[in-house]
């Protein structure tokens, strides 16, 4: 069976994950894992790219590649999810990527290993979609100056709203007035922390300040999840 590993945020230019890639890489169990980076949020860019490629030749002797949804043989670079040992999804346009992962039938490979020995990862916009919903900035890519949080349909793999940089989050107004309407109970991660749902489930941090959370909607209350309350949330995972 598939494990996940939900990161928050970070600067992985700056080595801000490093100890959470280091477990990502352990998961996998392979001396030298096959890598594919999916930076579909982020259009592609070339320069996140290269800083995920470098930040995983520093942990590990790896294979790297990465796949496009901009070539004319869509079909050979999705054939690649299923040689991955690490699915590593980037941040970016939440919604956007979605909409083009349905479009290209990367949902539908993506899903069909699920219950195979691999490692499904991601930060930001990666954490969100492996979740059934996530609460998203998606809007603000299209108007910057007059957008508010969403809520964006994603894979299912597991059950619940996620929100990912709640540590950043927590600092802006439209998400607390965003937040105060929302009933469903939230699944929070701070940059530089992780949930790791393998063999067992964990919290694992790269900066000891930082948490994860479950927000009760209905209650307004926030309580941080420790190894044992994330082992009772995600132990059935979805």
């Amino acid at each position: 069976m598939a494990s996940y590993v939900l990161i928050g945020g970070g600067d992985t230019r700056l080595s801000e994950t490093k100890l959470i890639d280091e477990k990502i890489v352990e998961l996998s169990g392979v001396s030298k894992p096959k890598i594919l980076f999916i930076p579909t949020a982020s259009n592609e860019s070339p320069e996140y790219i290269s800083s995920i490629k470098a930040a995983y030749s520093n942990i590990t002797s790896c294979d790297f590649d990465w796949l496009s949804l901009s070539v004319q043989n869509i079909e050979q670079e999705i054939n690649k999810i299923d040689e991955a040992d690490i699915v590593y999804v980037g941040g970016g346009n939440t919604k956007m990527m979605i909409d083009k992962w349905k479009k290209h039938g990367v949902i539908e490979r993506i899903n069909k290993n699920a219950n195979r020995n691999i490692v499904f990862s991601g930060l930001s916009a990666g954490s969100i979609c492996w979740f059934e919903y996530g609460i998203s900035d998606s809007t603000s890519f299209e108007n910057n100056n007059d957008w508010n949080y969403s809520i964006v349909e994603c894979l299912g793999h597991i059950s619940g709203y996620h929100c990912p940089h709640y540590d950043e989050r927590l600092q802006e107004s439209n998400f607390n007035n965003f937040i105060n309407d929302f009933d469903n109970d939230i699944i929070a991660i701070e940059n530089n922390c992780a949930i790791v749902i393998g063999e067992k489930i964990e919290i694992v941090k790269s900066n000891e300040k930082k948490n994860a959370y479950i927000i009760n909607g209905r209650k307004k209350k926030r309580t941080i999840l420790d190894n044992i309350l994330a082992n009772d949330i995600f132990g059935g995972k979805s």
